[in-house]
């Protein structure tokens, strides 16, 4: 027992001091250079930020309908539904200090408050995962050449290279091993020597194995899913190009794909860090040097960027804590299977 309040104090810990660090980094970086004209960069785009609000939506959509080909028949989960818990999912990851995974769960949680089976929810929220994973090593491969576009050939891109070259067998691995040791089943193997209530039984764990074994052997399902985690991505860039736009900076869809892949390969690569703080601005500070854009411009990018995402993800997280807060008082319906 002390063992798992161990493990949920470190999971509590490490994301906190990560997002703390990443705003001080964040802080650092704005104070570092030219506030005062960082935040006119900004008043430039005014109102016109709500013009990424469509766009966002376009991209959320996209992924969710991307995490409904998974959904295989006869179990259907509506378009509508699976878009809310994607923003939901965005919210949590983004607002709170939960290493990227909290949405997930609550999301997994709410699908199975509205009658999915446990193994369908979550073999289907790791298997988006695994493939959303794919698709943005697709997608910073497209980054880095865009970036060999405009510096050439340098030892940091070497370094991309050889990071890129490393993380696509340990995501064949990372498949591999869901296919074939069972990974849930050991998990409550595991969770249940620590402590007699693991949350799950071995029954569940088995059945949540078999799903995802069922759904790496659909290929279709699989193509599918890939397919609208791509236009999802290019939906990221297309916020990137309108953010350019907006601050009356030349936009192109070679820059705004370049921003958008190398940004969210470092988001990826840092998901401890809530909401990337402090990663997302240094690393488009980086890339705008490459760019050639100021320093100045990049942390006003990223400021807008921040706008969007709080002013979305606020109320969505305000509305569903009231939504769960809700559904928890409510009487339970003892025929409701």
């Amino acid at each position: 027992m002390k063992g798992v309040r161990g493990m949920r104090a470190w999971a509590r810990f490490l994301p906190m001091g990560a997002g703390l660090l990443g705003l001080a980094a964040a802080a650092f970086l704005f104070a570092r250079h030219d506030p005062a004209r960082i935040l006119r960069l900004v008043a430039f785009a005014g109102f016109g930020m709500l013009w990424l609000v469509p766009v966002r939506l376009a991209a959320i959509t996209a992924s969710a309908e991307g995490w409904r080909a998974l959904f295989l028949k006869p179990t259907t989960v509506s378009l509508a539904l699976l878009t809310w818990l994607a923003f939901v999912r965005n919210a949590i990851n983004t607002l709170l200090p939960v290493a990227h995974v909290g949405g997930e769960v609550a999301a997994v949680r709410s699908l199975m408050g509205r009658g999915v089976p446990a193994s369908i929810a979550i073999a289907g929220i790791v298997v988006e995962i695994t493939v959303s994973l794919f698709a943005q090593m697709g997608f910073t491969l497209l980054g880095i050449g865009l970036l060999l576009s405009y510096v050439g050939t340098a030892p940091l891109i070497q370094r991309l290279w050889w990071g890129l070259a490393l993380a696509v067998p340990v995501g064949l691995v990372f498949v591999l091993l869901q296919c074939r040791s069972r990974p849930f089943t050991r998990l409550h193997r595991a969770l249940s020597r620590l402590s007699s209530a693991s949350g799950m039984t071995a029954r569940d764990a088995q059945a949540v194995d078999d799903r995802l074994v069922a759904l790496y052997g659909r290929f279709g399902a699989l193509m599918r899913c890939t397919f609208w985690q791509v236009v999802s991505l290019l939906g990221g860039a297309c916020e990137f190009w309108v953010i350019l736009w907006l601050l009356h900076e030349p936009a192109s869809p070679r820059l705004a794909l370049l921003l958008e892949s190398l940004t969210q390969a470092l988001q990826s690569a840092a998901f401890m860090v809530p909401g990337a703080l402090g990663v997302q601005e240094g690393g488009l500070i980086l890339i705008g040097a490459a760019a050639g854009f100021s320093a100045d411009t990049a942390l006003a990018i990223s400021a807008v960027r921040r706008v969007r995402q709080i002013g979305l993800s606020l109320p969505v997280l305000w509305v569903w804590l009231h939504g769960e807060r809700k559904r928890r008082l409510a009487p339970v319906d003892p025929s409701f299977r």
